[in-house]
């Protein structure tokens, strides 16, 4: 059974990785079609939660932050299932002053609308001093109520959510893109729910893995107040870095001002930061037989805020996804790479997997660098930033 659960948790890791390179040769649609789409993508995922539920029982898990994170996981996925079978996304062109009651389909089929909607006006904001837009805003009415839609702020009726998505070269046409997920969406972010409260529940449970690691690290605080200084210092410089880039002062394009957008780049960071440290740690232990013990116990005690702040930082961004453009998961190379890192450092941090911690960790940071380096340089999407 557990070597069963191990091959499919690699088949998974192996064709996520795979669908990233595809996608780059083969476009988008290929891979949302032939991959992500297809029945036996979601046949893999059910069948490694089924046999994972199994273990579980099997070995009679009792610790309650460990169920609630393993059940939120669980609930995440039946979401997305919902979200894939049940949803309907389209677009609504609208010209001002004209009513309509219809929608398009992606497939370009025309349907109708439960509610007649109206645009008032539209409007481009721009940066003061420039001609560099900062926010597209349309005015409409829907069924005779007015509602305000722009980048970041979305209207909702009738569980119908409306997107600011484009607009008419003239300015007198708007065009709104529509996500009807009644169902996929509520029960998504209850797991996402699960897995935030059952992540800070781990860090402080007193018989959990990540206090026994400090407990074992008391005798080596000196090393400990260099690493978190190292730490800081290191997390300050990205933070720097990401969040000069993304200021008001240099115009950043519309969507990106969203206020959980310093959230999502502060969490992967310091996720990132921690990784790097458990990395460097697993290195030195690799290297020096001395040091060898103690570093492995500091990459193992750094492991868990690590994957702490890493499953904030990506589902944190699945939500500002979700209200920015209508899709909290879209399967974008940065997205799906970012996934594969968090399920690869899942793996040490399950006891009863038996493996040699410090070469792994420092394989594992691999995943990092192709999440960074690989997608900005070599795979692309909406999230390259090269």
């Amino acid at each position: 059974m557990k070597r069963s659960i191990i091959i499919l948790y690699i088949v998974v890791v192996a064709v996520l990785a795979a669908a990233t390179v595809f996608e780059k040769y083969q476009g988008t649609e290929y891979v949302s079609n032939n991959i992500y789409g297809a029945w036996w993508f979601s046949a893999l995922w059910a069948l490694l939660v089924a046999i994972s539920i199994f273990w579980l029982i099997k070995r009679k898990v009792r610790r309650p932050s460990v169920m609630v994170l393993h059940l939120s996981f669980v609930v995440i996925l039946a979401g997305a299932l919902l979200t894939h079978l049940t949803a309907v996304r389209g677009v609504v062109p609208l010209r001002q002053g004209v009513a309509t009651n219809t929608f398009l389909t992606r497939d370009m089929h025309l349907h109708q609308l439960p509610f007649n909607i109206c645009l008032e006006h539209f409007d481009v904001k721009f940066y003061e001093g420039t001609e560099m837009p900062s926010d597209y805003i349309s005015q409409v009415t829907i069924d005779g109520k007015p509602f305000t839609i722009s980048m970041n702020q979305i209207a909702s009726y009738r569980n119908i959510r409306l997107y600011q998505m484009d607009y008419d070269a003239d300015m007198q046409g708007s065009i709104l893109s529509l996500n009807y997920d009644p169902w996929g969406i509520p029960v998504t972010y209850c797991g996402y729910a699960l897995l935030f409260v059952s992540l800070i529940w781990i860090l402080i449970d007193p018989k959990g893995r990540f206090r026994e690691q400090l407990a074992l690290l008391r005798n080596h605080r000196r090393q400990l107040n260099i690493f978190a200084a190292g730490i800081a210092a290191c997390f300050l410089f990205l933070m720097y870095h990401f969040l000069n880039k993304y200021s008001p002062e240099n115009h950043p394009m519309p969507v990106l001002n969203s206020r959980l957008l310093p959230i999502h780049i502060a969490t992967i960071m310091l996720a990132y930061t921690l990784l790097l440290f458990a990395c460097l740690s697993s290195l030195v232990g690799i290297i020096s037989a001395k040091h060898r013990q103690g570093m492995q116990h500091l990459s193992q005690m750094l492991l868990y805020p690590a994957l702490t702040f890493l499953g904030f930082g990506i589902f944190i961004g699945a939500i500002w996804a979700n209200i920015s453009w209508g899709n909290y998961w879209s399967w974008d190379p940065k997205e799906t790479w970012a996934l594969i890192t968090l399920m690869i450092y899942g793996i040490p941090a399950h006891r009863s997997i038996k493996l040699n911690h410090n070469v792994y960790m420092v394989l594992a940071f691999l995943t990092i660098l192709m999440t960074y380096f690989g997608v900005n340089y070599f795979l692309g999407g909406m999230h390259s930033y090269a």
